[in-house]
């Protein structure tokens, strides 16, 4: 399988930089696959997995917000937060999202409610990356 330049970045920093065969990320219209010759693509990032398979390996992570853009064969990914499986802290991602789910219940604010939707979409990512990645 051939391969392409995978850059992600995060406001931390560089987070990845290497040669992979794809990349499987979730955007706002869902999951996308890309693979080398991919098609000029830009997208805004949702909140979800991402898989990296780079040398026959899989690594799992999670991801929310930024965007994905590839051109002539370069994929580069910006995004607010990008955890490997194996950095992730479980029992804060579960933690996380209990706090998430029992605001929920209690708030009746449309405008709190979107902003714990998200908290408890993000922890839920975790997670199944976390999962994924075991």
């Amino acid at each position: 399988m051939k391969n392409f330049s995978l850059k992600i970045a995060t406001p931390d920093g560089l987070v990845f930089d290497g040669e992979v065969e794809s990349l499987l990320i979730r955007t706002t219209e869902g999951d996308v696959e890309i693979l080398a010759g991919h098609a000029d693509f830009l997208s805004a990032l949702g909140i979800g997995r991402a898989r990296i398979t780079a040398n026959g390996e899989k690594r799992f992570a999670a991801v929310s917000g930024g965007f994905v853009s590839v051109r002539k064969n370069e994929v580069n990914v910006v995004c607010t937060t990008f955890e490997f499986s194996d950095e992730i802290d479980i029992n804060r991602a579960k933690l996380a999202k209990e706090r998430a789910e029992d605001a929920i219940k209690s708030k009746k604010d449309s405008n709190a409610e979107a902003l714990l939707k998200a908290k408890l979409s993000r922890a839920l990512a975790r997670i199944s990356a976390w999962e994924l990645g075991k």
